[in-house]
């Protein structure tokens, strides 16, 4: 399925790419989380072709399983090929995303990404409408947009590319026509093998000749050439090599942060997942926020249980990454006078690369047999709801506190 061993220049995953698919269905869940954690952190970092394999193997163990979210797993694969630059993969994975999910707005982000590096731009724009008519307060879907208006606006005030002129080219013996590149004879180009020319049907067309170009003297030459002016050549100064007679003298800046042992700040890694899962339940435990128009009440997140994920600092070539990815169960509730209504907030998806945009779930039992459980699934499921800003304020908090170290 994935070319064996060595189509992998890495083994350190084999423990959960290869062997049998779990038969027991909270196996099947454990190993699925895994390669999702281990997937969203090789994106996280760059390694795309790790996050690419281990996002494919997850489509292909929960293939004919009940798990949900599957879709999720399309959009992630897609994020990472399109970082690679596979927009047509990229674009593929996105349109299943949306056919098993067509709510899931960050399919449809996804989808118009893989568009635009395709310039597509007309098409993005119409998917990126359905996003913003799915979550009209998604500032990613928004950003995009913009840029993705411009881009088509530019796309269509592009001039039509010039006709290109023959330009023929003599070196010693042999002339050849940059047009054509077919051999020819010419007695009027001839000239000696030590000063090659450059002859033109029209001189004023070398701007439009792919390869070459005049310099401010008149004269024309390859786009490879490239001689600093006296200007250029005093403001860059002298630039040749010097020896270093005391080596001490030599002194790498440090990364704030960094040990002091990394001199070279290549990389190091500090685990900061015990802090972040304290500072997430204190952060998300016990926040309050009116039902909002249309109806009474006062929405309430209880506890958090079932939180996985794990969370680093890592200083990679004299940068300073956060990463963090976590999942866990919220639980809510909605009070209306004496009556509690009860239910789940769960977070599939809390991570450094969501950019705020995280993947949740709203799950409450009595949502078809009550009001009350219809107004606190629309209250949980709606990033406009009073109670998920509020929410969404406190989660901010965290991403702030996290990016103090």
């Amino acid at each position: 399925m994935f070319g064996g061993d060595a189509a992998l220049p890495f083994s350190r995953h084999s423990d959960v790419l290869h062997g049998p698919v779990p038969t027991d269905a909270v196996e099947l869940e454990r190993l699925v989380a895994e390669l999702k954690r281990r997937g969203n952190a090789a994106f996280q970092q760059k390694v795309l072709q790790e996050a690419e394999v281990l996002y494919t193997r997850a489509i292909a163990v929960t293939e004919g399983s009940s798990l949900p979210n599957r879709h999720i797993f399309y959009a992630n694969r897609s994020a990472a090929r399109c970082a690679m630059g596979k927009a047509d993969q990229a674009l593929e994975d996105a349109t299943v995303c949306v056919a098993l999910d067509a709510t899931y707005a960050k399919g449809l982000f996804r989808k118009a990404q893989a568009l635009v590096q395709l310039e597509r731009y007309k098409e993005a724009l119409a998917v990126l409408d359905d996003a913003k008519a799915l979550e009209s307060s998604n500032k990613s879907v928004s950003a995009l947009y913009v840029k993705v208006q411009a881009l088509a606006e530019k796309q269509k005030e592009a001039p039509a590319v010039a006709p290109s002129k023959q330009v023929t080219t003599t070196r010693g013996n042999e002339t050849r026509s940059a047009a054509s590149a077919a051999p020819a004879a010419s007695a009027s180009t001839a000239t000696s093998a030590a000063d090659a020319t450059v002859v033109e049907d029209d001189v004023e067309i070398v701007g439009h000749v792919r390869g070459y170009k005049k310099l401010a003297d008149g004269r024309v030459t390859t786009f490879f050439n490239n001689e600093l002016t006296e200007e250029a050549k005093q403001l860059i100064g002298d630039i040749a090599p010097k020896k270093v007679d005391d080596l001490h003298a030599v002194q790498i800046k440090s990364v704030d942060g960094g040990s002091a042992w990394n001199q070279g700040n290549t990389f190091e890694e500090k685990d900061m997942t015990t802090w972040a899962k304290a500072k997430l339940e204190t952060l998300v435990s016990g926040v309050s926020a009116p039902l909002g128009p249309g109806g009474d009440g006062v929405v309430t997140s209880v506890k958090v249980s079932d939180l996985e994920g794990d969370a680093s600092i890592a200083v990679v070539r004299g940068a300073k990454r956060y990463i963090f990815d976590f999942a866990f169960t919220l639980a809510c509730t909605l009070t209306q006078g004496d009556n509690v209504v009860t239910g789940d907030l769960k977070f599939l998806d809390l991570s450094s690369d969501c950019g705020g945009d995280y993947d949740v779930e709203a799950v409450v039992a009595s949502r078809y047999q009550s009001e009350g459980g219809k107004a606190l699934h629309a209250a949980l499921n709606s990033t406009a709801s009073p109670f998920r800003q509020a929410l969404a304020a406190q989660l901010a908090i965290f991403v702030q506190e996290y990016h103090t170290f």
